[in-house]
C-alpha cells in the first residue's frame, strides 16, 4: 500500500460525497467479500422507495442467504435453523450524517488522500483513516471518483487486512424492477428482525464510554432481553444483556477484525450474561465491560423502549 500524502482537505469533500451516494443512490452490483479465512461472493441490489433505501443482499457462494432491509423490518432468509442472534431487535438509530460527525471522527482518525486507483473498471479515489489511538482499527475507503460510492474497503490492524470488500461491477442510478427487491423464501428459515426505536435516557448503566465513542441506540424487548449500539463515528459495538440460569465463563472470541466479549454477572435480578461485539480491538470491548455499573442493570429491564 502507498505511503499517505499529507492530510488534504479533499479527504473532508470525498467523505461527504461517499455518505450522499449511500443515502441518496440506487444501484446494482457484484463484490467479493473476505473476513479473516472466509470469502463469500455477494450480489447487492439497492434502490430509494418512496424516499427511503429498500436493500436486498444475495449471497452467490456457500449458503445461500438472502437478507432484505426495508421500511421497520430486516428481514433473513436462511437455510436450516441454525441461526446466530435469530430474532435479536436491531437499532433502528442510524449514525447521525456525516456532517454532524467528521469533526468526532477527525478527533480519532487522522484522514489522508492515497493515489487514484482503479476499482470495477471505474476510477476511484481512496481515503485513509489513520486511528490515533490503540483503541480502533485503520480503515481506507475507496470511493468512486465520479458518484462517491464505496468500491472497496478495507480494515487494518498495522500492515494486516483484517477485512475487505471489493465490488466487481457496478451499475449505477438505474430504477431497479420490483422482483429484484423480493426475497424468494421457498425452502428458507424466514426471520424477521424488528428494528427498533431508540430510547431517550441512553446507556445509563455505563459509567464512562471508551475514548471517542458515543452512545447511539438503546432498546429493551421482553423475550431476548436488552440491546445497546455505541460507536466512535466510524466503528460499532452492540452490547447484549440476557438473563440467564446461572453464571458462565468469560469468553472471547476473534473473527477478523470483529472481537466480542462476553461474561456474566450477578444482579438483583439474578444472573445477566453480558456481552459486547464490534470491529474494535478486543481492550476496547474490556473497557467498555468494565465501565458497566451492574447495580444499574436492572434498571435496563424495566425501560420501555417504545
Amino acid at each position: 500500500m502507498a505511503a499517505p500524502m499529507a492530510t488534504d482537505p479533499m479527504a473532508d469533500k470525498v467523505m461527504a460525497q461517499m455518505s450522499s451516494a449511500f443515502n441518496s443512490r440506487a444501484w446494482t452490483g457484484s463484490l467479493v467479500y473476505t473476513k479473516g479465512q472466509q470469502m463469500v461472493s455477494l450480489r447487492v441490489y439497492r434502490d430509494i422507495v418512496a424516499g427511503q433505501p429498500v436493500e436486498r443482499l444475495e449471497r452467490l457462494s456457500g449458503e445461500p442467504v438472502q437478507m432484505m432491509r426495508r421500511g421497520n423490518w430486516l428481514l433473513g432468509l436462511y437455510p436450516g435453523k441454525e441461526v446466530l442472534r435469530q430474532g435479536y431487535p436491531v437499532p433502528s438509530a442510524a449514525l447521525p450524517p456525516l456532517g454532524q460527525r467528521l469533526t468526532h471522527i477527525k478527533g480519532h482518525y487522522t484522514l489522508s488522500i492515497l493515489a487514484d486507483a482503479r476499482v470495477a473498471n471505474r476510477t476511484a479515489v481512496p481515503v485513509k483513516l489513520t486511528a490515533t489511538d490503540d483503541l480502533r482499527f485503520d480503515r481506507i475507503y475507496w470511493c468512486d471518483a465520479e458518484t462517491g460510492l464505496m468500491l472497496r474497503s478495507q480494515t487494518l490492524d498495522g500492515e494486516r487486512i483484517l477485512e475487505q470488500f471489493e465490488f466487481l461491477d457496478v451499475t449505477m442510478s438505474e430504477p431497479l424492477a420490483d422482483d429484484r427487491l423480493v426475497v424468494d423464501a421457498q425452502g428458507m428459515e424466514v426471520f424477521r428482525h424488528p428494528l427498533v426505536p431508540s430510547a431517550s435516557d441512553l446507556l445509563s448503566n455505563i459509567d464512562q464510554l471508551p475514548k471517542g465513542f458515543m452512545p447511539i441506540s438503546q432498546s429493551t424487548d421482553p423475550d431476548t432481553g436488552v440491546s445497546q449500539l455505541v460507536s466512535d463515528g466510524v466503528s460499532l459495538v452492540s452490547i447484549f444483556y440476557e438473563p440467564v440460569s446461572n453464571a458462565s465463563m468469560r469468553v472471547r472470541a476473534e473473527d477478523g477484525p470483529t472481537h466480542a466479549l462476553s461474561q456474566s454477572v450477578e444482579t438483583a435480578l439474578g444472573w445477566i450474561k453480558v456481552t459486547a461485539v464490534g470491529e474494535v480491538p478486543m481492550r476496547t470491548l474490556e473497557a467498555l465491560l468494565g465501565a458497566i455499573d451492574v447495580t444499574r442493570i436492572p434498571l435496563l429491564f424495566k425501560q420501555d423502549a417504545s
